[in-house]
């Protein structure tokens, strides 16, 4: 079963197709983290680990909280060129 997303920051300022490509994304994440085995090491360093990811010129930091199956999408910026 796939972590649940939940985001921490507004998202109604983002533009439509990035808002789209950004809840694309993290659906994938949240689905790829399930095939990470319990015993992988991955997971002991995710307990104070931020994560982050570029999309559609929007900065993701995310967190991924293992007790609650949860990723937490913590901050989001735009990416100046």
């Amino acid at each position: 079963m796939a972590y649940v997303v939940n985001y921490s920051v507004d998202l109604e300022t983002i533009p439509d197709q990035a808002r789209q490509e950004i809840g694309r994304t993290m659906q994938q994440i949240s689905e790829a983290v399930t095939t990470v085995p319990a015993a992988s090491p991955f997971w002991s360093s995710m307990k104070e680990s931020l994560l982050q990811i570029d999309v559609e010129g929007w900065r993701v930091v995310y967190r991924i909280d293992v007790a609650r199956q949860q990723i937490d999408v913590v901050e989001l910026h735009q990416l100046h060129k």
